[in-house]
């Protein structure tokens, strides 16, 4: 192992990670139909322009509680010029949900969650990577997704993870992922990340896994080298409707944040090191056999 490759997580990177992260929160809880929904998904789709990539932006319609809520995929495309290995999808959520299921002040339950880690967090890391992506010479496509309505499951009969259903039934044209990678609450404290039990029968997924937590591992890195009860889960998340496609599908997550569901999942909950850890693992990842992505720099 070069020392180049062995190098540790990039901690600076982490807090501006975490800067996006409080951008996001100050909008208020981004529940479809809100107005703080539309501005982030307007200001994700300029990111992703600014940046390079081609954009689109995938609309689909959700009755829920009575009312059609308009929801939206952000999609961008950054196209190798000559790719060699199928497309890369990096994907997660960056909608809110509508209640705090697990919020201990029964006032409050009712009330959408801030949503710091809860969507926030797996929006900033992709974020702080489009500069990387876009400065990159790929030897494959990537696709980035922010993906809509993730967290409307078990609520008025709604599934989770329909932003990700859309876009695995509508990929972007000629563009079907032959590997996906979803990033959900990362960005906890003394983060240990959890195993979705689901790809023990999904053989292209389990190898997936495998390698990224293989990397992480290797260099001793606490979410992936560490171990904790029950760490075997099983998970249904934007990953899922494409694991059950037969698409090698790996989801980064910590559900046993203590913050999950309720009112307290704010920036102060999380860590600037464990979204820094992440985002390194992303690029050593993208660095190996498929890719050649530099790693990207400070903001977005």
């Amino acid at each position: 192992m070069s020392p180049e490759v062995a190098r540790g997580p990039d901690l600076s990177a982490g807090e501006a990670i975490l800067k996006l992260v409080e951008e996001q929160v100050a909008l208020g809880p981004r529940v479809p139909g809100s107005e703080a929904h539309r501005t982030l998904a307007r200001m994700l789709a300029g990111r992703l322009e600014e940046h390079g990539a081609e954009v689109t932006l995938q609309e689909f319609g959700v009755d829920f509680r009575g009312k059609r809520l308009e929801c939206r995929n952000v999609v961008g495309l950054f196209r190798a010029e000559r790719p060699e290995a199928g497309p890369l999808l990096l994907g997660t959520h960056y909608d809110c949900r509508f209640r705090a299921d697990r919020e201990r002040d029964a006032s409050r339950r009712e009330q959408p969650i801030p949503g710091a880690n809860d969507g926030g967090s797996g929006t900033a890391v992709l974020q702080h990577m489009l500069p990387g992506l876009a400065a990159g010479e790929r030897t494959r496509d990537v696709v980035v997704a922010f993906l809509d309505a993730e967290d409307l499951g078990n609520i008025d009969g709604k599934d989770f993870a329909l932003g990700a259903e859309w876009l695995a039934a509508h990929p972007l044209e000629g563009l079907s992922p032959s590997e996906v990678v979803v990033l959900d609450m990362v960005g906890g404290r003394d983060m240990i990340l959890d195993v979705d039990a689901h790809i023990l029968g999904w053989l292209p997924s389990r190898r997936l896994t495998s390698e990224i937590f293989r990397l992480g591992v290797q260099r001793g890195w606490q979410p992936f080298a560490r171990d904790k009860k029950d760490r075997l889960k099983y998970i249904i998340s934007d990953h899922t409707p494409f694991g059950r496609r037969g698409i090698a599908a790996c989801i980064l997550i910590d559900i046993d944040y203590p913050q999950w569901h309720t009112q307290a999942d704010l920036p102060g909950a999380m860590s600037a090191e464990s979204l820094g850890t992440i985002e390194s693992a992303l690029w050593l990842f993208l660095e190996g056999p498929r890719a050649t992505i530099p790693r990207s720099s400070p903001g977005s």
